[in-house]
């Protein structure tokens, strides 16, 4: 009998067995940095990449509503869900682009993230502020001392002896143990000459004459999205070193409420959100300290200030009562710490000031803001101040009556809900005007643009508004106001099958990365929520004052849209009240000049604290008015300003 002939089997690839459970890991490797990445099946590439150090843009915190995490998938991958396709172009699926949140991973991925952040990318990040003359007088007093030495006929103890020659005052003056378990040998070693530190009733070092030791504090402006740290020297009140840098938590989303969500829902999640404030804070103090000649550890007073969910993250504090009626924070008043407790890498008994808030809307940025525009020490002179940042603070009044509010304006004016919005970084177009019958643009960086930041897209518009392209009630059209401006109706794109039209910023030969930058008409409804609010805010505060705008004397902008965003086309499209444009002044960072004045200023700290006792806190939601203000604010003026 024949034996049956073999039969050969074919050589097959290796390749990934199926899965066979939740517990299989995959490896996901991200170029353009060749990281690999081990994950379990089935998490998303968002879920991936949010514990590493990469940085995905994403404001929704992953639910998906936001179309931001944006990352090209280079392995073959299946058809995108009704989400992407709702929120990614048609070139951008044909290109692999997917969104990171709704990308599960159920084989080995290899993906490119264009998100990844150039260490010599340019971010306008708002570091300075006006600056007001005053009597320096430190959180941390430095004394010259001459102490006598010991001597058989006293016996004197050496902390008696330098307690004795401080004064009669200094009688009750107490000293830290790391300060007394080194006194012994700091005294011999200066031969009894040197400086004694100062907190309060409190001795902090000794020191050499003429040490760093205590000569420099810093400031911390803690915003949602970004931090700014300044190097102060204590001597003069003067700035010797300001670092910047985006806040590490951005990857958890743009704005407060996303942060609580994701503390609530995650373990450990605060301590986390914590951790990743710390490091960065960290890290500016070194390149601070590096920038002064000086180590960390001879800074012994830090003073922050941050909206009122950023202090309570510093401090460790859980925010989640913020977030929900009657949205009541853990603690309002300006609290002292050791650093070394909260974590901060100073001297090790250094200490900590965190600005008073007012509620859990108005934290200690704009108490600090309230602090450097003066208007609490105004009597007559009526100041309305706005700080427009991810969320808009506004403040109205003086030193007789202050009035504060909170308004949801931030993420449409800082880039955010908006197609091809971006945070002001290299490629964002941040003013635009008509020239020569053309639209002209600046970018940040001078390179080709990559999309809209806030003050862009109000300038944008203004200026559309200025041309008859957009009409008082936020419809893109031909409404036949300007014909000098031909090539601005031809920027407008109908939409495929529908009457909506859409505003073309650049084309794909103007853009950076080959892509129609379009303004939508979605776009331009986020704006109008955003400026409706500002405005309703301004009005109601107005109302309660019992003033109207003529009777404001000074208009004092902060914040990183409030002073990079032009006031006559903030007042074009009704985000602003009508006034003379001679009545606002930019104050700068002025939550940065707000934490300077208390960190030199014993009186300008207990200022801030008067001043959070002084304001009257107005809250919107609850306010009877508020609604029908919003509506009649979400119309834009039919008023031109130029």
């Amino acid at each position: 009998m024949k034996k049956p002939p073999k039969i050969k089997k074919k050589k097959r690839p290796l390749r990934t067995p199926p899965a066979t459970g939740a517990k299989k890991s995959l490896w996901l490797n991200v170029l353009p940095d060749d990281l690999w990445i081990r994950v379990k099946y089935g998490v998303t590439i968002y879920e991936a990449l949010r514990k590493t150090t990469l940085d995905l843009d994403t404001e929704c915190n992953g639910l998906g509503t936001c179309g931001k995490c944006k990352i090209k998938v280079i392995t073959p991958i299946g058809p995108p869900d009704r989400q992407e396709q709702r929120l990614l172009s048609s070139e951008e699926l044909d290109q692999g682009i997917r969104l990171a949140c709704r990308t599960p991973i159920r084989k080995d991925l290899v993906v490119f993230s264009d998100t990844q952040r150039d260490p010599t990318e340019l971010f306008q990040i708002l570091k300075h502020g006006q600056t007001q003359d005053i009597a320096l007088d430190p959180l941390l007093d430095r004394i010259p001392v001459l102490v006598p030495p010991p001597d058989l006929q006293t016996a004197a103890s050496d902390f008696h002896r330098l307690r004795s020659v401080l004064g009669a005052s200094r009688d009750n003056l107490k000293i830290t143990h790391g300060c007394l378990s080194t006194l012994y040998a700091d005294l011999r070693a200066t031969e009894f000459r040197g400086e004694a530190l100062l907190h309060r009733e409190c001795m902090l070092a000794w020191s050499p004459v003429g040490s760093p030791n205590g000569r420099y504090g810093v400031i911390f402006d803690i915003g949602t999205t970004t931090l700014v740290g300044k190097l102060i020297d204590l001597d003069q009140g003067v700035e010797k070193g300001v670092i910047s840098r985006l806040n590490a938590q951005t990857r958890f989303g743009s704005n407060i409420i996303s942060r609580i969500q994701y503390l609530r829902d995650t373990k450990n999640g605060l301590r986390r959100l914590r951790r990743l404030l710390l490091n960065d804070l960290n890290a500016i103090l070194r390149r601070l300290a590096r920038a002064g000649g000086i180590e960390p550890h001879h800074i012994f007073v830090a003073v922050a200030a941050g909206n009122t969910t950023m202090q309570h993250l510093l401090l460790g504090l859980d925010p989640s009562g913020i977030a929900e009626a009657p949205f009541a924070p853990v603690i309002t008043e300006g609290v002292t710490f050791p650093t070394q407790k909260v974590g901060l890498e100073l001297h090790p008994d250094a200490m900590l000031y965190v600005m008073p808030a007012k509620s859990g809307y108005i934290g200690g940025d704009l108490i600090s803001f309230i602090l450097a525009s003066g208007a609490a020490d105004q009597e007559t002179e009526l100041v309305l101040g706005l700080d427009l940042g991810t969320n808009g603070e506004i403040f109205l009044g003086n030193g007789r009556r202050l009035l504060t509010c909170s308004a949801a304006a931030g993420p449409a004016l800082e880039g955010a809900r908006i197609q091809h919005g971006m945070i002001a970084k290299s490629g964002a177009i941040e003013s635009v005007r008509g020239l020569e019958g053309e639209l002209r643009y600046n970018v940040i960086g001078n390179i080709k643009p990559k999309g809209l930041c806030g003050s862009g897209l109000v300038d944008l518009a203004a200026v559309l508004l200025h041309h008859g392209v957009l009409d008082a009630e936020g419809v893109l059209g031909h409404h036949g106001r300007d014909t000098e401006f031909e090539l601005l109706p031809a920027r407008l794109a109908p939409r495929p099958r529908s009457e909506v039209m859409d505003f073309v910023v650049a084309t794909p030969e103007e853009s950076f990365d080959g892509r129609t930058i379009k303004l939508l008409q979605n776009d331009i409804r986020e704006l109008q929520l955003a400026k409706g609010a500002v405005a309703a805010a301004v009005q109601l505060l107005m109302d309660e004052m019992g003033v109207t705008v003529d009777r404001i004397d000074r208009v004092c902008m902060a914040g990183a849209l409030g002073n990079y965003v032009n006031p006559l086309s903030a007042m074009r499209i009704g985000m602003l009240p009508f006034l003379d444009p001679a009545k606002i002044v930019s104050m700068g960072n002025a939550a940065a000049t707000g934490a300077t004045l208390a960190l030199i200023s014993k009186a300008q700290w207990q200022r801030a604290n008067a001043i959070a006792d002084l304001a009257d806190h107005v809250e919107l939601s609850l306010h009877p008015g508020f609604y029908e203000a919003f509506i009649a604010a979400m119309d834009f003026p039919d008023r031109n300003v130029w």
